[in-house]
């Protein structure tokens, strides 16, 4: 990837939307300068992230302004649609990161950094040249390019993304984007060649490797079930996946009479039947109808084959 100009026409996400963003913003929402709604230790992701005790550590998460998708249930629609947040320099973002360390942050999570790409990149390399020793997470919708990928090798421990989409259709109707299930397995594929498989260390913290996010939706509208199948065949069964039935209506779901309403226990059910039988030995699962994108609850199923 070249070096980001936010003078020149701004191709760095699959939408090459063309923003000229030193003096306009993006579709994704960002201008030159870094957007950070919320930074804290989460509690609430999965428990190779978070830990086990909410008492303590917890994952270093630095919640980005924006975004490139628009999805229509978007439960943060605040944070990634509405821009809020503060503007921060990249000598900003670099002190941050160091404060969630000094704070007892289990990793570092960056979550929806992608439209920050080059500005991101430039504060990683400076953090680790401070003393940043901690893992980054680079938690995502999976939208992304693989040259802006590649520019992240070596920087990145821990890839979180999402894969929200293998039906082109539901794609574009909640998030605009009719290309995703290609530019996000795409992406995902990257992902893993630098990365692997998700490790641990003696105490079940993710050390390094890939954690797909599977968000089901009502009617299994984005077909989690031919995602599944997908890493299954391209990445093995021994890939770690997280199963989420965390959704529920936001934003303008309401517009959208098929998605209105939360996921059933039984479409869950049955898409978590799908992994299993797929042979999937590591990951997590939730309960049906969590009410926050904040405090999901996660745990470790009992689905290990013989």
């Amino acid at each position: 990837m070249s070096a980001f100009d936010p003078g020149q026409p701004c191709a760095l996400c699959p939408r090459a939307c063309g923003a000229v963003r030193a003096k306009n913003p993006g579709l994704c929402g960002a201008d030159a300068q870094i957007r950070v709604a919320l930074a804290q230790l989460h509690h609430g992701e999965e428990p190779c992230l978070s830990g086990s005790d909410a008492d303590t550590g917890g994952s270093g998460t630095i919640f980005f302004s924006g975004c490139a998708l628009r999805c229509v249930y978007c439960q943060n629609h605040d944070i990634s649609i509405g821009n809020m947040g503060h503007s921060l320099s990249v000598e900003d973002l670099v002190a941050l990161m160091l404060e969630l360390q000094l704070a007892g942050a289990y990793n570092i999570n960056l979550v929806t950094p992608s439209h920050f790409t080059p500005q991101v990149r430039q504060a990683l390399v400076l953090a680790k040249e401070h003393g940043l020793g901690l893992p980054v997470v680079w938690n995502s919708s999976a939208y992304e390019t693989v040259d802006a990928l590649k520019s992240l090798e070596g920087l990145v421990d821990i890839y979180l993304p999402d894969l929200r989409y293998m039906d082109a259709h539901a794609a574009a109707r909640y998030s605009a984007a009719p290309d995703y299930p290609r530019m996000a397995t795409h992406a995902i594929c990257e992902m893993h060649r630098q990365v692997g498989q998700l490790t641990f260390d003696d105490v079940g913290l993710a050390r390094r490797g890939l954690l797909i996010r599977l968000l089901v939706l009502p009617q299994n509208l984005g077909r989690t079930d031919l995602a599944l199948t997908w890493i299954a065949d391209t990445l093995g069964a021994d890939a770690a996946v997280s199963l989420m039935g965390q959704y529920y209506p936001a934003h303008r779901a309401a517009e959208f009479p098929e998605i209105n309403r939360s996921v059933t226990p039984g479409e869950y059910a049955a898409v978590r039947a799908h992994m299993e039988e797929l042979g999937f030995a590591r990951g997590f699962v939730q309960d049906v109808g969590s009410s926050s994108a904040f405090t999901p609850d996660f745990r470790t199923p009992d689905f290990r084959p013989e």
